[in-house]
Parts: structure tokens; sequence; C-alpha cells
């Protein structure tokens, strides 16, 4: 591995998900369509961006028309090539999209001022660099992050460990402390309509809790440099939903 290694959010989670992923991704650099609920998420995040970036200096929400045509032209702008899977279909999946934007802009969108939106941020943690976009940063100081899911998230606090790495740039970018983390989960359903279902550390990151993200990022670091991928995806649900199954040695002997 190359020395100029930058870990993030994303490519961190990608790793404690499936090492074999990870090396898919970032060292073969072999490039995949996004499966449905990917697009699912993607989308409905450029919708809500839009929304919010114009908001720091209007102070009020577009309107729901243009916020649509937001979702819709980055849906559109995935291509065609939507993978769907046995449960999701890309067309069922727009329509969750669809449905959770407009929720989002009727029931969240109204409560928030942003003072940022997908600010970038660099720092070093245990000397390994690090950088991140967050997604949003309200008037109230809250580090926020839009997540979409088809079931609903696990219990207890671990969930929240990505948001470290965004307050600590936070802090980093700013001199100040945030007010709390925050996760803004909407849970699409096969039949009822999305739920939402916000999740909050309830007050700044603590001490013990950038211990721990600096312990796994280190951990992360570590194996990657030392050339350890491991296909610790067939241990969880990551398989079900990989684009890189086909290319997998590891997944074709577990279904054999």
């Amino acid at each position: 591995m190359a020395t100029d290694l930058v870990l993030s959010a994303s490519s961190v989670a990608t790793f404690l998900r499936c090492g074999q992923q990870w090396y898919y991704a970032y060292v073969a650099n072999i490039k995949r369509p996004p499966n449905v609920k990917q697009a699912i998420g993607l989308a409905s995040h450029g919708a809500v961006e839009y929304n919010m970036r114009q908001k720091v200096t209007s102070t009020m929400d577009a309107p729901l028309d243009e916020v649509l045509d937001a979702f819709s032209d980055s849906w559109d702008g995935m291509g065609p090539d939507i993978e769907g899977d046995e449960d999701l279909d890309p067309e069922k999946g727009k329509d969750n999209g669809i449905k959770i934007v407009r929720k989002h802009h009727a029931e969240v969108a109204p409560a928030i001022q942003p003072l940022y939106v997908e600010e970038e941020v660099h720092f070093d943690i245990n000397g390994i660099p690090y950088s991140g976009t967050v997604d949003l940063v309200d008037s109230k100081h809250r580090v926020r992050d839009l997540k979409t899911t088809g079931r609903t998230p696990p219990k207890g606090r671990s969930h929240l460990l990505q948001m470290t790495g965004y307050a600590i740039g936070f802090r980093q970018a700013t001199g100040l402390i945030e007010a709390e983390v925050m996760l803004d989960y909407f849970i699409y359903y096969k039949k009822n309509l999305p739920k939402y279902l916000p999740i909050a550390s309830g007050g700044p990151v603590e001490d013990r809790h950038i211990g721990t993200f600096a312990k796994i990022v280190t951990d992360v670091h570590d194996q990657i440099m030392a050339g350890r991928f491991l296909p610790n995806g067939i241990e969880g649900t990551a398989c079900s939903w990989c684009g890189y199954r086909d290319i997998c040695p590891a997944y074709k002997e577990y279904r054999t």
C-alpha cells in the first residue's frame, strides 16, 4: 500500500463492513453502478443538499417542486444501470426516495437553519490523515447527517461513531464545540410511508468516543498498510447487496 493513504468515514465504514470490498473499491479501483438502496440515499441527499445550500442565505426552504426536481436530476444522473434486488426494484426505489424528500421538506427542513453545507474537513488522528465532508451544521451547532435505510437502525450508540470524525473536523475548522451530533434517519418500508427517526448524541462528543474513534481508525489504517483485506462481509449482510459478488472468490466459495 502507498504511504499517502487518507482515510474517511466512507472508507473506514467500507473496510469494517468487508476488507475485500474495500480492496476492490479503493485499491483495484473497480467501479460498480449503485444498487437501488444506495441510489435512494444518494438522490435523497442531493435533494436535501440543494435545499439547504440555498437556505444558508435565503433562510427559506426552496419550493417542493424544485427540491423534487433536484432529486430526479440526481437519480437520473446515476444512469440506467441502477441495480435492483428481489425486495426493491429501481422504480419502487425512486418512489420511496420521493416520499422521503417530501417528508423531509414538510417535517424536518422547516426547523433547520443551516450554517454550513457540505463542508470539507481535514485533520490527523494518531498521525493518520483523515478527511471528510460534513453534510450539515445547523444554527444550533448540531452536526447532522441524513441517512436512508430499509430497516430500523440498531439500538445503542455505535452507529454514531461515524459522526465523531465530523465533530472533530467541525471543531478544528471553527474552533467551536458542537452542541451534539445527529443522524436524521428516514426508514422506508415495503408498504408504509417513510418514518423519520432522529438519533442524537444528546451533547458534545465525549472524549471516550473520540478515543474509540481514534483506535478504530488506527486499526483500519494498520490492516490496510499490512495488506490484510479479510472478506468479513460474509459474516454479515454486506454480500447481499455488494456489487463485487461476481468477482469475489470468497463469496463464490461461500455459495458453493
